[in-house]
């Protein structure tokens, strides 16, 4: 569907899902534990799971830049 012609845009894509790995961890994992209410554990699941999968996709479109 969506094709990266460019390293451009695959670095661009690359920066982009890293920085939604950090706003979900942020938003999802780190503020309910910080919270006096009580932690939906589904919660903390699914952002421990988007933040992962971001994460290893964003790795895997920047790996050939550092040369792994």
């Amino acid at each position: 569907m969506f094709d990266i012609v460019t390293e451009k845009q695959k670095d661009n894509v690359a920066k982009f899902l890293y920085d939604g790995a950090k706003i979900t961890l942020a938003t999802l994992v780190l503020s309910p534990i910080t919270n006096k209410e009580p932690m939906k554990i589904w919660v903390l699941i699914v952002g421990i799971l988007v933040t992962f999968i971001s994460f290893v996709l964003a790795f895997n479109l920047d790996k050939k830049e550092v040369g792994l």
